[in-house]
């Protein structure tokens, strides 16, 4: 009977235990962590007006997002404008019917995203999903700040207009590398895009991944990685690549 008793109190305090360290996690990935001046002026140097960079430490908050968690999704309102500040997102569009995914674009540490910049001036529903491609922070800008600063603070309106210029012209190159470049060729340059954005030659993903990522199948791109590994550019194991010589 005492062992029953026993028994009976482990479950409960296990159950308890695990249950908290549930809320302590959801809490701790719901948890904004504090803007300082510091953060915006290292990530986003190119705002020097003290006002600006008040008003972005007073107004936004500076948000923690998981490895492959959704920051926004296609046809819901864009809930702010991120700016990254550490990590890596990528920007993809997704056909409703297929479920197949298009990426467009990948953003880093120091800028933002075009397309949502758009929604939020148009007042309309994302048209893209935003992913984070690592452990990202991400400074989340109210809406209703962004058509005011445009006007009051030219360090901002530059900001965006570089913005839009650079991700048209990398959406420009994703048509471009789709219209008239070799899948083998595609192939390479995402593999060095991925090292050169995860600053390691390891990649952690799966055929399939970049078969999504390319707009190909998975048995293609298996092929074409087996043909790179028997000239030594890569390295191939279960879900990860070793990336050696892709200039060969």
């Amino acid at each position: 009977m005492c062992v029953c008793k026993n028994q009976t109190w482990y479950n409960l305090k296990f159950s308890f235990t695990e249950q908290l360290i549930k809320i302590l996690n959801l809490r701790s990935q719901n948890f904004n962590m504090k803007l300082s001046t510091e953060i915006v002026t290292s990530v986003f140097p190119q705002f020097s007006n003290r006002g600006l960079i008040q008003k972005i430490t007073r107004n936004a908050d500076l948000r923690k997002f998981k490895t492959n968690e959704i920051i926004i999704d296609p046809g819901m309102p864009v809930p702010f404008v991120p700016l990254i500040v550490e990590g890596n997102l990528r920007v993809m569009k997704v056909d409703e019917e297929s479920g197949h995914e298009l990426l467009l674009y990948y953003l880093k540490s120091g800028e933002t995203c075009a397309t949502s910049l758009s929604c939020c001036m148009s007042h309309s529903e994302s048209e893209v999903e935003v992913v984070a491609e690592e452990d990202s922070l991400v400074l989340g800008i109210p809406l209703k700040f962004i058509d005011s600063w445009m006007n009051d603070y030219p360090e901002w309106r530059n900001f965006i207009m570089q913005t839009y210029k650079q991700k048209f012209d990398e959406l420009l190159e994703t048509v471009n590398s789709i219209a008239f470049t070799q899948l083998d060729e595609r192939l390479v340059k995402y593999l060095k895009e991925q090292t050169f954005l995860h600053s390691s030659n390891i990649l952690k993903t799966s055929h399939q991944e970049i078969a999504v990522k390319l707009n190909s199948s998975r048995e293609v791109i298996s092929r074409l990685l087996k043909q790179m590994e028997k000239r030594n550019m890569v390295s191939l194991s279960r879900n990860t690549i070793e990336v050696k010589n892709l200039d060969d």
